[in-house]
C-alpha cells in the first residue's frame, strides 16, 4: 500500500513535469503594436465678403477677411441709408459643426446714429456645406440731425464648434 502511494505520488510528478515541459514548448510570446490617428479635419472659415446692397451715393469701402475676420469701412450719406454685407462661411473639413455664439458689439463712444443689425448664419453646418451671415450697417432713419461722431466700429464674432450630437 505504501509503495502503491509513492508509486502514485510518482506518477503524478511525472505528469506534472510533462505538462510543464510541454508548456514552455508551446508558449511563445505575443508581441502586440499598434498605431493610432485622427483622420477628422476641422476647417470652418470665411471663404468670401461682399457687398450686397449700397444705398445711391454710398460706399461700400474696401473689404478684407482672412479665414476668421473681416475689415470693411462702410460711408453713408443720408438718414435711412444702409449697406449690406454677404459673409460666406465655408466648411471645409470633415467634421460637422453647430453654431455655439454670435456677437456683434458696436464701439460704445462711436455713432449712435450708425446701427449694425446681423442675420445669423444656419444653427448646423455639416462638413462641404456653405452658409451665410448678412451684416447690415444703416445711418439711422430717425436723426433729424447730423452727430457730432460720424463713426462707429464693431467688433463681432460668429463661433461654430464641433457637432457632438449622434
Amino acid at each position: 500500500m505504501r509503495n502503491n502511494r509513492n508509486i502514485l505520488i510518482g506518477v503524478l510528478f511525472f505528469v506534472i513535469l510533462v505538462m510543464a515541459v510541454a508548456y514552455s514548448a508551446f508558449a511563445t510570446q505575443t508581441t502586440l503594436e499598434g498605431n493610432a490617428k485622427i483622420i477628422n479635419e476641422w476647417n470652418v472659415k470665411i471663404t468670401d465678403v461682399s457687398a450686397q446692397y449700397v444705398s445711391p451715393g454710398c460706399n461700400a469701402g474696401d473689404i478684407q477677411f482672412t479665414d476668421t475676420s473681416v475689415t470693411f469701412n462702410a460711408e453713408l450719406a443720408n438718414p435711412g441709408d444702409y449697406i449690406t454685407y454677404m459673409i460666406m462661411i465655408e466648411n471645409q473639413g470633415n467634421m460637422d459643426a453647430v453654431l455655439e455664439n454670435v456677437t456683434f458689439i458696436p464701439e460704445e463712444t462711436g455713432s449712435s446714429a450708425i446701427i449694425y443689425t446681423i442675420r445669423n448664419p444656419i444653427d448646423s453646418l455639416t462638413a462641404g456645406n456653405t452658409t451665410c451671415a448678412l451684416v447690415q450697417v444703416m445711418y439711422d432713419p430717425n436723426t433729424t440731425e447730423m452727430p457730432s461722431k460720424t463713426t462707429r466700429s464693431v467688433t463681432g464674432t460668429i463661433e461654430y464648434k464641433e457637432d457632438i450630437r449622434e
